[in-house]
């Protein structure tokens, strides 16, 4: 198999976002991180997307950062880190469609925050986890561990980044990382399932509810654009039929 930047796969409504670089553990380098800020773009565009399925070939989920390029002295910035891996977090974050990530393997580094700004995070047994800055006197960028608090909290955020130790499957699971853990046979079943399901319900309820959900969440919720999404939501050809055929059932008794 050729490897490549991260590929964006179309399938019905269902969009998938694969890294493809397998032999280096997906490690994210620069043009993997400027090839997934391009492919959210043309996902938050595109209405007909329904839902998007975050994946990985390989062996293991992603390596994280390019550690030579960390070696190099490449930093970044203090909000989103080297090569600006945090904008990649934030983009993923604010995608209209919801997000599954598909943890079929070990992830690492910065790879634990692209995960973490999905919506869902489908793992598997025997699966274990890392965040090494601490280990290697790398100060996380702010944009990150602000989602990771937002997301899992204080105290599972320390866990992750402060003891910069591995995690284990159940763990994850119990600190909300993790949404559901499945073996290994059942994993692509699983996530299947999901995207079927958040593929079949209402768009504009589902996009409406989600931004709300973040702006709640960090605390920035905005009442107008929450109002204005409602209304939208209401308005919609899918609430207005199911209004109906509701009526309709109860006058059949």
């Amino acid at each position: 198999m050729t490897e490549t930047p991260p590929i964006l796969e179309r399938r019905g409504g269902i969009a998938r976002l694969r890294l493809n670089r397998p032999s280096l553990r997906n490690r994210l380098g620069a043009d993997d991180l400027a090839a997934l800020l391009g492919h959210c773009a043309t996902i938050a565009a595109d209405e007909t997307i329904r839902v998007v399925v975050f994946e990985a070939a390989g062996k293991v989920f992603s390596a994280g950062f390019d550690l030579d390029a960390l070696s190099r002295g490449e930093t970044g910035d203090a909000e989103d880190g080297p090569d600006g891996i945090g904008r990649v977090g934030t983009a993923l974050a604010a995608l209209p469609q919801p997000v599954i990530a598909r943890l079929h393997g070990n992830l690492y580094g910065g790879a634990v925050d692209l995960a973490l700004a999905c919506d869902f995070r489908i793992g598997v047994a025997g699966m274990e986890l890392l965040m090494p800055a601490a280990r290697i006197g790398l100060h996380y960028y702010r944009s990150g561990l602000a989602r990771a608090v937002e997301r899992i909290g204080p105290d599972a955020t320390r866990l992750l980044f402060v003891a910069a130790r591995t995690i284990d499957a159940d763990t994850l699971l119990r600190i909300g990382y993790l949404t559901a853990l499945a073996s290994a046979d059942d994993l692509d079943a699983t996530v299947d399932a999901l995207a079927a399901r958040l593929e079949a319900n209402a768009p504009l309820a589902v996009r409406g509810m989600k931004a709300a959900i973040a702006g709640l969440a960090s605390g920035r919720l905005d009442g107008e654009a929450f109002a204005a999404g409602l209304d939208a939501a209401h308005r919609d050809r899918a609430f207005i039929e199911a209004m109906a055929a509701l009526r309709a059932k109860k006058r059949g008794g």
